[in-house]
Parts: structure tokens; C-alpha cells; sequence
């Protein structure tokens, strides 16, 4: 018995000589990692610095995210006005916060805000959301139309060009006016950018502005001009005179814009 008890006590001895000495390994590769060049690490003992590297890239990776109520909309389209959305915590607590960008989504501020929390709402009251949602931005595309439209009532944009001796035409060594210099031209003289999608199309002859009605402009952008919203216009104007472009936006919402190709002076 003597015998075996002594066995035992050997055999936990090196049990927790190994433990503790595997302990110290951790601990040097993990203070000395930080200022030791990887190579010598991984040659000095590729195991244990792999198991460090392991335990701190899971710490690492854990990211903790916070729900928020946007208060206004938030810088690069990430979110809008009463969105409520998850964020990095970091994000939140050290910017849309103090910022005043946003609150925390929480019991007091949905109260404070008469606002249902989306995670506590019946399929019924989703629904009825979304539909609402749909509807108030249906209604904000078309205000933006009419705004526009009326910004563009009385405007003419104006693109020079030189022509061929005292012809109306311009030369094919010279650019022609298309639908990318309409838009070029339609940021630098009425401050208008226009979206990807928003389309602009170019009749192909000229237009006498002054002898025509409004309800006939507005049948050549619906008669004359393809009605595929996503089709690009391949126009190309090599002639003076005073031109209809048709500017699509978004909620198939178009509007009629006065371009005027002049000689350059």
C-alpha cells in the first residue's frame, strides 16, 4: 500500500509539474508576443502561439451592438429618420448619441416618442406599418416631382457648342450632346444631381417652346420618348436649337426640362 500511494504521488507530481509548466509557457508567449517578431514565435513554439493567437482573435471578434431609434438620418444613407436599427455599441455610444443622431431603443424612449417597438408588434400592426411607410414615401416622391417640376418651369439649360462655319451643325470631331452631358450640365448650371436611376431622355428634334401647350409636352414625353424607365438614351444632338428632355424619377414620376444647344461665342 505504501508502495502504490507512493506511485500516486509521483505520477500527480508530474501531472502538476506538466499543468504548471504549460501555464508559464502561455503566459511568456502571450508577453512576449507583442514584442518578439512573429517568425521567432512561431519557430520558438508554433503550438502554444497558435492557442494564443486562437484566444485572442475570439476575445477580439466578439462585438457588442446596441438597438437605436434614428432621430435624424444618419450620415451615407445608413439609416433614416425613425429607423430603428442595430449598431456597434461603439458607434453609438461615441457618435449618433452625443450627436444627437439617434436614442437607445428603449422602453422610455419608444414612450417618449410614441413609438410601437417594431420586436413587440402583431403581424396585423407590421403590416399596417409597411403599408404606411409605402404610402407617406409614395407621397414624398411625388412632392419632389412637383417641386422640381416648378423649379424647372421657367429654366433652360443651356450647353454651347462649335459648329461648321455659319451651319447649325456640329462638327463629328466635336462632342455631341447626349444624355451624360445633359446631366454633367444639369449639376454645374441648375445644381440638380440626379441619381443613377433617374433617367434623362432626349427628343430627337428640335422643339418650338414657345408654340407649344403644356398638355402637348406632355405628350411627347409620353408618345415620343420609350417608356422603359431603365433604358439608357442613345440620342445624340448635332444640331442647334432647343430640344425636350424627360427626366425620370423615382415613383415613375417624370418631369420636362428645356435644353437649348447654342454656338459657342
Amino acid at each position: 500500500p505504501n508502495r502504490q500511494s507512493a506511485i500516486g504521488n509521483r505520477h500527480s507530481f508530474h501531472i502538476m509539474s506538466t499543468l504548471n509548466a504549460l501555464s508559464r509557457s502561455l503566459m511568456a508567449t502571450r508577453t512576449t508576443i507583442s514584442n518578439r517578431p512573429l517568425w521567432q514565435s512561431l519557430a520558438t513554439n508554433p503550438t502554444t502561439l497558435s492557442l494564443s493567437f486562437t484566444a485572442d482573435f475570439t476575445r477580439r471578434s466578439i462585438t457588442k451592438y446596441v438597438r437605436i431609434i434614428c432621430q435624424k438620418d444618419l450620415p451615407h444613407g445608413k439609416g433614416y429618420t425613425g429607423d430603428v436599427l442595430e449598431v456597434k455599441a461603439g458607434y453609438a455610444r461615441n457618435y449618433l448619441i452625443p450627436q444627437k443622431f439617434a436614442l437607445y431603443a428603449t422602453r422610455q424612449n419608444f414612450k417618449r416618442l410614441d413609438m410601437k417597438d417594431p420586436d413587440l408588434e402583431t403581424p396585423e400592426e407590421k403590416r399596417e406599418r409597411l403599408r404606411k411607410e409605402a404610402s407617406d414615401e409614395s407621397d414624398q416622391e411625388l412632392r419632389a416631382a412637383d417641386l422640381l417640376r416648378k423649379y424647372f418651369s421657367n429654366k433652360t439649360l443651356f450647353i454651347y457648342r462649335d459648329t461648321e462655319d455659319d451651319s447649325d451643325l456640329v462638327p463629328l470631331n466635336r462632342k455631341p450632346v447626349n444624355h451624360k452631358v445633359i446631366r454633367k450640365k444639369l449639376s454645374k448650371q441648375l445644381r440638380i444631381d440626379l441619381d443613377d436611376h433617374e433617367m434623362v431622355h432626349i427628343t430627337p428634334d428640335t422643339i418650338m417652346f414657345d408654340e407649344v401647350k403644356e398638355d402637348e409636352i406632355e405628350a411627347m414625353m409620353k408618345n415620343n420618348l420609350t417608356q422603359n424607365k431603365e433604358e439608357v438614351c442613345s440620342t445624340e444632338i448635332r444640331k442647334l436649337g432647343d430640344y425636350l428632355a424627360r427626366i425620370w424619377l423615382a415613383g415613375d414620376h417624370y418631369i420636362p426640362l428645356r435644353v437649348s444647344v447654342v454656338r459657342r461665342p
